[in-house]
């Protein structure tokens, strides 16, 4: 009888650090994570040179903006790990543990986005990536009101919004900024946030904006500007068999409290959860308001 490379209980440590078992035997998937979807050119050849090496020459991007890379045999795994390290690849993970940050481009190419998102998520990988819990975790940053990174849809979701305000004394009337703000008022069910008055000079009403900043983009004379940047956080989404939105539990929120929120949040999962309950699930159970205080 071959003797075993690894035993039970080491198959489930492996498959903590991101190997996973595939359905043909002795073969396993290796899952990397990205935190924020941001890799260097240089790093996609150390990449490609494991999945040759390991692997049958190709790998999967996954939706959590990991590469995966399946193939690799049970007895190569050893020689894997200790490349990986060499190559400075990130594990990810799997199982009851939080997972990669997600994140959309941001503001460093994107002219919608109003905060880097993607240096963010690397600032907090530390904080958010392979934390223990009763089911699985997730994170994600977008960097504005379009959501490309889907904050609603998981467990801990930041959106960061804009405040915009306006200098009068540049307007030139041109009633741009009120047309668009209509547009999307109107999407969102509404009344604008901006109207003209009658010297067509623009009037902001804040309860009613969505803070996304187009009357800022639109403005062909920089009169409105962003006062303010923060992020709406939301908390309890989902996908899988039983999807459900977060629930939004606070507005411009600074960018210093994110870490604090997201090591709260996690704490307060652990705390109020079964084993084998997502996030969402558990909160059905709890007083939303004590809730925002434990993680605010």
């Amino acid at each position: 009888m071959t003797k075993k490379i690894y035993k039970d209980n080491e198959l489930a440590g492996l498959r903590t650090g991101g190997i996973i078992k595939q359905k043909q035997k002795d073969y396993f998937i290796l899952r990397t994570r990205i935190p924020g979807g941001h890799l260097k050119a240089d790093l996609l050849k150390k990449y490609s040179t494991i999945a040759k090496k390991y692997g049958r020459d190709y790998v999967h991007v996954s939706t959590r903006q990991g590469i995966e890379i399946p193939w690799i045999h049970i007895k190569n795994i050893p020689k894997l790990l200790k490349d990986l390290k060499k190559l400075n690849i990130l594990k990810g993970a799997c199982g009851p543990r939080s997972r990669n940050l997600i994140a959309c481009p941001g503001m460093s190419v994107c002219r919608f986005g109003f905060v880097d998102t993607e240096q963010l998520a690397g600032k907090l990988d530390s904080v958010a990536f392979g934390k223990e819990v009763p089911k699985k975790f997730k994170v994600a940053i977008t960097g504005c009101l379009n959501s490309c990174a889907k904050p609603q849809e998981n467990d801990l979701g930041f959106q960061a919004q804009g405040e915009p305000e306006v200098d009068l004394s540049k307007c030139i009337g041109c009633t741009l900024c009120a047309k668009v703000c209509e547009k999307v008022c109107l999407r969102g069910k509404r009344k604008p946030a901006i109207i003209m008055d009658e010297n067509k000079r623009p009037i902001y009403r804040k309860k009613n904006c969505f803070f996304e900043g187009d009357c800022i983009r639109v403005c062909p004379v920089n009169a409105w500007k962003t006062k303010m940047v923060g992020f709406t956080v939301y908390i309890g989404g989902k996908v899988g068999r039983f999807p459900k939105f977060g629930v939004k539990i606070a507005d411009f929120v600074k960018e210093s409290q994110i870490p604090k929120i997201i090591r709260n949040t996690i704490r307060c999962y652990n705390r109020i959860a079964k084993k084998g309950e997502r996030f969402g699930e558990a909160l059905e159970r709890q007083d939303l308001e004590k809730i925002k205080e434990e993680i605010l």
